[in-house]
Formats: C-alpha cells, structure tokens, sequence
C-alpha cells in the first residue's frame, strides 16, 4: 500500500533547508504529522500548503545563521518569487490583452526570486552566479521602470509599488551578495 506523502519536490525543497545532521530527523517528524494529523483534518491540498510553510520555515531559520545581508536577501527573494506566482495567476485569470507578455515577464520575477535563493542555499558555481547577476540587474532594472510608469499613471497601483521597490532591493542586495562572497569551490 502507497503512504500518502507531499509532493517530491516539497521534500527536496525541505532536505535542501536542512543540515545534514538533521535531515532524517526533521523529515521523518513532518512527515509524520503530515500522515497523521494534517492530512486527514485538512486534506491533501492544505495539507500540502501546511509542509510548504514547514518547509520555508527551515529555509528563513538557515538563511537567518548567516550575515544580516543574506537574511534580508533571503526574505526579499521569498517575496519576489511569491509575488511573480502571484501576478501571473492574475495574468492568466484576468486575460486582459497582451497578458501572455506580463505572464512571462511574472515568471522571469518568480525564476529570477528562486534562483537567488538556490543560490544562497547552495553557493553555487561561477556559471550559476553569472546567469543569477545577469537577473539581478535584470529584476533592479524592471522594479524601477514599473515603479517609474506607475508613478505617472492615470491610476495608481499600490501593489506595483511594493513589488518594483522589492525588485530593486532584491537586485542591489543580490550584486552586493554575489560580488562580496566567494564561490563555492568544485571538489
């Protein structure tokens, strides 16, 4: 018989959040409560959603070890990546005329918030950090140009506001990140 688990790349995800001294551990434990307590009270999408926020849980608890730069990039690439689902759900919902540009452009920002934080996990290689630069720049420079547009439209939208200041921020303190520590080395 087939245990009811979370999907496979929650569990990577959280095994990635981890030190390997706690690995089988903490797993092991959540697991646990995700079978017995939280799948049967909440079902198998909230349950999900329940292992998602153990998950990020450890991932903030990592990234808080390291310095108060790491930390802030940390929260701000969790934002941008939630933000970036976030806009392109709406793209997609809504359907307004050419939202098949916003939708990717959406996708670029939650690729781009991932990226850095794979990269805060894991201190990739110097191929990794060139691509994640590259977005760096990428995300400061569409944070500023919506913040720009939205400033003088007709309307205003809070949320643009947020979201570019929150691209910027993320770009700079990626460039100061990237350019300040040392790649990890390849065996």
């Amino acid at each position: 018989m087939i245990q009811p688990a979370p999907p496979r790349w929650l569990e990577r995800m959280l095994l990635c959040c981890l030190p390997a001294r706690d690995r089988e551990t903490i797993s092991g434990d959540l697991l646990e409560e995700y079978r017995e307590e939280q799948l049967p009270r909440l079902g198998a999408m909230r349950a999900n959603l329940w292992y998602l926020r153990q998950s990020i849980s450890f991932l903030a608890v990592r990234s808080v070890q390291g310095p108060p730069m790491k930390a802030a990039l940390t929260c701000v690439s969790v934002f941008t990546a939630a933000a970036g689902v976030w806009l392109a759900l709406m793209e997609h919902i809504l359907k307004h005329a050419g939202y098949g540009e916003r939708t990717a452009i959406a996708a670029c920002i939650a690729i781009q918030g991932l990226a850095t934080l794979l990269l805060l996990l894991l201190d990739g290689r110097f191929v990794f950090r060139a691509v994640v630069l590259m977005g760096a720049v990428g995300v400061a420079l569409l944070g500023a140009s919506a913040i720009k547009r939205i400033l003088g439209a007709p309307h205003f939208e809070g949320f643009v506001l947020l979201i570019g200041s929150a691209l910027i921020v993320q770009g700079v303190l990626t460039l100061l990140f990237v350019l300040q520590t040392r790649p990890a080395r390849t065996p």
